[in-house]
């Protein structure tokens, strides 16, 4: 791999790891049974129930921190079965640690108002009332604590399993590359986007259909995990009396259906702008229109030649200095650290994201770089990611 994750464990399944893990489940463990034998939240009970929120909050620092690194193991080599079993044991903890967000939801759904003011102005608690008043709002639509305990359990190996399915298909997934000399190459999937936004239309265009028929020899399998997904939720939402299944996405974007179609609108409305664009791209490559394998291409300007991964990060980090300093010394940082997996190689998953650990207060990018202008803006993209959680660094996870 090329990143450096010594900062979460110097060794995985290490001394170090096996006892976070054992701390964890214990003190998991511990404040379920403590936040179980509360009653719901009033004057009487604040202090006890104060602690189990500080406890929680703790506790979800070393959740990201464990999550984010079996994360990091299990995108970069999707093949291990070492990584992966460990992901599995993790979800069933993590289950653990739902039940106690069902019992916070509890001691506030049926607080009064005045007991509900008072607590989220207790002083440990004040920079938090935000998430108080969402979790308080949340509660209200959630089943009995009994339901929603056997509702954790049954998403390890329901609705976060198909997740793990996901990573374990595509990260195996590959394509036949018909290259334009003739030649047939056998290339993981995740070099497929790479492929897609490279300068050379025949290219684009073969790993394209390549990918695509590589899919659709898994496509059951894809869409029975999207199904069971969309199938799980919905029954989930019934249960909650959850009216709209749309309701949910809105509530944890904190935005309402209202400010959801003025958005839609807006695009409809500049749409004919996107559109100009695309014919403008389509006349200077000299097509009649753009295919969905042409959108991330590059216009076609003379001497384009793949850009190394040192020329990437040079542009990146220049581009960077020269709009927002601090951003670009971020970059530099990032790279001199060792934060970014970027090497195109067999048994990676596709795609790209950001992570980080609220307990070491560090980032780490996941990519695929083949040397494209479609890969730099991908660097460039979870790089801004990773910026936005080091500003934020210093807040307390409520």
């Amino acid at each position: 791999m090329n990143w450096d994750l010594n900062a979460y464990f110097a060794e995985f399944n290490g001394p170090a790891m096996s006892s976070f893990k054992t701390q964890l489940e214990d003190d998991t463990a511990a404040l379920l049974k403590r936040s179980s034998a509360l009653e719901t939240l009033d004057q009487a009970n604040a202090v006890d129930w104060e602690a189990v929120f500080l406890m929680d909050e703790e506790l979800g620092t070393r959740y990201s921190h464990l999550g984010s690194y079996l994360g990091c193991l299990t995108a970069a080599d999707a093949a291990n079965e070492a990584y992966k079993r460990e992901e599995a044991i993790f979800s069933r903890v993590a289950a653990e640690a739902v039940k106690i967000n069902v019992e916070l939801r509890r001691a506030l759904k049926d607080a009064t108002d005045v007991d509900f003011e008072a607590f989220s102005k207790r002083p440990a608690l004040s920079s938090a009332k935000f998430s108080l008043e969402y979790m308080r709002k949340e509660a209200q639509f959630a089943m009995s604590p009994e339901q929603e305990a056997v509702a954790a359990d049954l998403g390890v190996d329901g609705l976060e399993a198909w997740g793990r399915l996901y990573d374990t298909v595509s990260g195996k997934l590959s394509f036949e590359m018909h290259w334009p000399d003739g030649r047939i190459e056998e290339l993981p999937i995740a070099l497929r986007r790479s492929l897609m936004e490279g300068p050379n239309r025949e290219v684009r265009q073969a790993a394209f259909e390549g990918g695509n028929k590589a899919w659709e020899t898994v496509e059951d399998v894809t869409a029975s995990a999207l199904n069971a997904i969309s199938g799980t939720r919905h029954t989930l939402y019934d249960y909650r009396g959850v009216p709209h299944f749309l309701d949910k996405a809105l509530f944890d974007a904190c935005i309402s259906q209202k400010t959801l179609e003025a958005m839609f609108e807006a695009i409809q409305s500049e749409r004919e702008m996107s559109r100009r664009i695309l014919r403008v791209k389509a006349n200077a490559m000299g097509l009649d229109g753009i295919a969905w394998y042409d959108l991330g291409a590059p216009l076609p300007f003379p001497d384009q030649g793949k850009l190394s991964w040192d020329i990437a990060k040079d542009m990146v980090q220049g581009a960077f200095s020269k709009s927002y300093p601090a951003l670009g010394e971020f970059q530099r940082m990032m790279v001199d650290k060792a934060w970014i997996e970027w090497e195109p190689r067999p048994g990676k998953r596709p795609g790209a994201f950001c992570t980080g650990s609220q307990l070491i207060r560090e980032s780490r990018i996941h990519m695929t770089y083949n040397e494209s202008v479609g890969d730099v803006r991908t660097l460039a993209h979870e790089a801004g990611h990773a910026f936005h959680s080091h500003v934020m660094r210093d807040l307390r996870p409520f």
